[in-house]
């Protein structure tokens, strides 16, 4: 199916990828706010946070294989029904625990939108320089709303308040809707089974490993019935006539670096983004509107990688470029690493790097599995990349949010002559200590010690991430130098 019409349809696809974007992180300036409101514990806290793409994760590669089947212009549209009325649900959350369910039930919607959405790119636009085009804005169009996400919370809480960040949602999702029906041509369904039992051991084997990584840490036992699910699944793929997802895919070259560098790529812009927002308002005292005006740094550059990367890609290759973006932002997430938080210039140079970097990363990696699959096959692929997507979301705010913690608690010196309850809400984070330093004569020593802890926390986190990204890119000039 050729496309005739690129501005509506790239609109229609981008704008759905922009609002499950934007949800991934949008409470991360707005979660000061809601601490005071809703007074969640730290567990709690982070599964705020982490519930919507660990619900997300377990359900993308069926809800992908869903839009090969049974046609993806519907299941695009539902999608955005439940995301439109789950948000509604998060606004209207007059707790913790409806907060928490509504979370999840955005995830749902989530997993109907974005695999389908990048399966649509495939089919849409068979030439593949027209593809790598959309493919990088709509790629850009993510990570964009990944960096977005905390700007709006942080003018949206300002202004109304965290319930406001979910009340964005509806009026776009109706507009998505109606751009949809008006632009979007209708996609045949597959004549091709839709196999549910496999769909049921994919979501079993990813939601074991998710809970394994979650906030309460499943551990051991949730991984490794994880794992056992995947392998029965990966058995009945290759037994399949039909098979729910083409194995051969993984076998392609480039395919298993990709699918990393996704996961990499938003387990650093969720978690360590997280990270970073609590540390601008809290220990350099910025209010959520100027914390997120700071993070607009990453967007920018972000964008402007995705601009670029199209015409890098054609010119050097997938290999060359997504290294290329794994050495810089490792190089970038050095600075915060070694001490340059403080500084306004040396932080904004490691925003800006780093935004770029993971840009070209993430546009060659998209590319890469987009690439590998046949058009009628994309669901698989897309499915494929979005689970990294929402697996590397959900591992990035659990796993640098867990790492944070411990080095927080360890760094946290409670000063004498505070009361034993602020000292143990202060204990749970930044913000909490921030809350509970009132009332005494100690609050400015107890919150001067929280901001210190706050600052090694975040500088451990970025020293992970940069040695992570370094240890990536190692690995692909020496697999490229060995071939």
């Amino acid at each position: 199916m050729a496309v005739t019409r690129t501005g509506p349809l790239l609109a229609v696809l981008g704008a759905g990828l922009f609002l499950v974007a934007v949800d991934a992180t949008v409470l991360h300036v707005a979660l000061p706010d809601l601490v005071r409101q809703l007074r969640p514990g730290a567990a709690a806290q982070v599964w705020i946070v982490a519930s919507y793409p660990l619900a997300a994760a377990p359900l993308l590669l069926p809800f992908g294989t869903l839009g090969d089947r049974f046609g993806r212009r519907r299941v695009l549209v539902t999608g955005y029904a439940v995301f439109g009325v789950a948000s509604l649900g998060c606004a209207l959350a007059p707790g913790v625990p409806a907060l928490l369910a509504a979370r999840a039930a955005l995830g749902v919607g989530g997993a109907l939108i974005m695999p389908v959405t990048m399966a649509l790119l495939r089919e849409l636009f068979p030439d593949r320089r027209r593809r790598r085009t959309a493919i990088a804005v709509c790629s850009g169009i993510a990570g964009t709303g990944s960096v977005f996400g905390p700007v709006l919370g942080g003018l949206l809480v300002q202004t109304w308040g965290w319930r406001a960040t979910f009340l964005v949602n509806p009026p776009v999702i109706l507009a998505a809707v109606a751009t949809t029906l008006r632009w979007l041509p209708r996609s045949p369904p597959g004549r091709e089974p839709w196999d549910a039992l496999s769909a049921v051991l994919a979501a079993g084997g990813v939601l074991g490993i998710a809970a394994a990584v979650g906030p309460s840490g499943g551990g051991f036992a949730a991984g490794a019935a994880g794992c056992v699910l995947l392998a029965l699944f990966v058995r009945r793929q290759r037994r399949a006539e039909t098979p729910l997802l083409d194995l051969a895919l993984f076998r392609r070259p480039g395919v298993p670096s990709a699918a990393a560098g996704v996961l990499l790529v938003m387990s650093t812009l969720v978690g360590l983004g997280l990270l970073l927002a609590q540390y601008l308002q809290v220990v350099l005292g910025l209010s959520p509107t100027a914390a997120a005006a700071r993070l607009l740094l990453v967007l920018g550059a972000s964008a402007a990688g995705s601009v670029v990367a199209p015409a890098l890609l054609e010119r050097f290759g997938h290999t060359h470029v997504r290294t290329a973006g794994f050495a810089l932002a490792a190089a970038s997430l050095g600075i915060p690493a070694a001490g340059g938080l403080a500084s306004p210039w040396w932080l904004g140079g490691a925003l800006a790097g780093s935004g770029f970097g993971m840009a070209l990363a993430l546009t060659s990696s998209t590319d890469t599995l987009l690439s590998a699959a046949p058009a009628d096959r994309a669901g698989g692929a897309a499915a494929v990349e979005k689970t990294g997507y929402e697996l590397g979301a959900g591992l990035g705010t659990t796993a640098f949010g867990s790492l944070a913690a411990t080095v927080y608690a360890a760094h946290l010196v409670v000063p004498p002559g505070v009361p034993e309850a602020a000292a143990r809400l202060a204990s749970a984070g930044p913000a909490q200590a921030e809350a509970a330093a009132h009332g005494f004569a100690a609050a400015t020593e107890l919150l001067t010690a929280a901001r210190s802890a706050c600052t090694a926390s975040v500088q451990v986190a970025a020293a992970v991430v940069c040695g992570l990204f370094a240890v990536v890119a190692l690995f692909s000039i020496l697999r490229r130098a060995a071939v």
